[in-house]
């Protein structure tokens, strides 16, 4: 952490990055680590690839990004990436990381160390990382600091019902609360209101769900043509896993969605023994141990096999 601190304070213009199709996580711990920075008289933003989700779209959080395809390198002195665990998964953003010096902030074990500088540490959302950092920086929490860490660290907990929520989680929680954070609006956006296409893609989801391994896995598959057919949103696929991970006996949760022909994004959850990031991570990708993921190439019924040979493993 030293050397973040450093890294930031040498500095003074950022280009904040996280990865493709941002969650609430990577969006929440870019905004809060942008307006810390600008708390602190220095200046940055937040680059996003396109624009994010509809429920993460809150008003204070409006000018603190800017698209890719309009922003230059040399109006930059340093990167910092948050929540992204490999270079890979920057995307289009990889180039513009790499040619300033940079920094790798993030929570994920998976974490490759891709940056000049690097910090990662398990925590159950990188947005708490933030959090500690800011105050280490002795810079102003406002109240889109507050949001913005709330939105992080709510997102990445289930609404802090994960098995990842510590005790330091709630404390932190409590104290955005406390400092007036506005919960209620927050997360009826967030967490309670959905789309007619995003609703109609749950239950094309649950429709699509096989069991396997005498109840122990479930598996939905989405085709790009569902998305479509429904009239959602790919941010919409977010939290459609939990539909296969709390049905009762099922250990492992696996929800492959096309991406493009013969490939497809594999995100997994396990919910009480099974390492997932292991399992991930044969196929190149990462994670944590109960929420992981990783592409997958081939046709659907070859990656469905692969997939559930290779799960055998971690199933009692």
């Amino acid at each position: 952490m030293k050397e973040v601190v450093t890294f930031l304070e040498t500095h003074h213009k950022f280009a904040v990055l996280t990865h493709l199709n941002p969650d609430g996580d990577a969006l929440g711990s870019a905004y809060a680590l942008a307006q810390i920075l600008n708390n602190l008289g220095k200046c940055a933003e937040v680059i996003l690839l396109c624009e994010p989700p509809a429920k993460y779209r809150f008003g204070c959080f409006e000018h603190l990004y800017r698209l890719l395809p309009n922003v230059m390198a040399a109006s930059y002195d340093a990167a910092v990436s948050v929540d992204c665990a490999t270079a890979k998964r920057l995307s289009d953003a990889q180039e513009l990381f790499q040619q300033l010096p940079n920094c790798n902030i993030d929570h994920h074990i998976s974490n490759t160390n891709y940056a000049q500088i690097n910090y990662v540490a398990d925590l159950p959302a990188t947005g708490e990382i933030i959090w500690q950092l800011g105050k280490i920086l002795g810079a102003v929490a406002d109240e889109t600091v507050r949001m913005a860490i709330y939105m992080a660290i709510s997102t990445d907990t289930g609404n802090f019902t994960y098995s990842n929520t510590k005790k330091t989680t709630l404390e932190l929680f409590s104290r955005l609360v406390a400092e007036g954070l506005p919960l209620s609006e927050m997360a009826e956006q967030i967490f309670n209101r959905r789309s007619l296409g995003a609703t109609k893609l749950i239950a094309r989801f649950i429709d699509n769900i096989r069991l396997y391994k005498n109840g122990m896995m479930a598996i939905s598959v989405l085709m790009l043509s569902d998305i479509e057919e429904s009239g959602a949103d790919v941010s919409d696929t977010e939290i459609l896993i939990d539909y296969a991970r709390e049905i009762e006996g099922v250990e492992i949760a696996a929800f492959i969605r096309e991406m493009s022909r013969d490939t497809y994004k594999v995100s997994l959850r396990a919910n009480t023994y099974a390492d997932v990031g292991e399992l991930a991570a044969q196929f190149g990708g990462g994670g944590h141990v109960k929420a992981a993921g990783c592409m997958m190439k081939g046709n659907i019924y070859n990656v469905t096999e692969t997939l559930m040979k290779a799960a055998e493993n971690y199933l009692k």
